[in-house]
């Protein structure tokens, strides 16, 4: 299922084969603080939909969308990510 994690950026590795952000972040509904690592496709295709090693910088808050990996663990596996002017970055194509 989809969920929504809320946090500030503590890290944007923009490297292969996969981008990762990790943030710290509270899950909707919960408000407990937690640690997060958000992970994207490959850097060629996040490119393709508009993102660059500069899209985020440590100290950003961004609204993850999501699917929580099965076994509980605090990884998501990123559909998109909304900045706080409202702004909506995909990665597999805008919807």
């Amino acid at each position: 299922r989809e969920i929504t994690v809320k946090g500030t950026v503590t890290g944007y590795n923009w490297t292969n084969p996969h981008v990762m952000i990790a943030l710290d972040a509270t899950q909707e509904g919960e408000g407990k603080g937690e640690k997060w690592n958000v992970g994207g496709p490959s850097t060629a295709r996040m490119s393709g939909n508009g993102w660059d090693r500069n899209t985020l910088k440590a100290g950003d808050v961004i609204t993850a969308i999501g699917y929580r990996f099965s076994d509980g663990s605090n990884v998501l596996r990123l559909e998109k990510i909304v900045m706080t002017d409202g702004k909506e970055l995909f990665l597999y194509g805008s919807r």
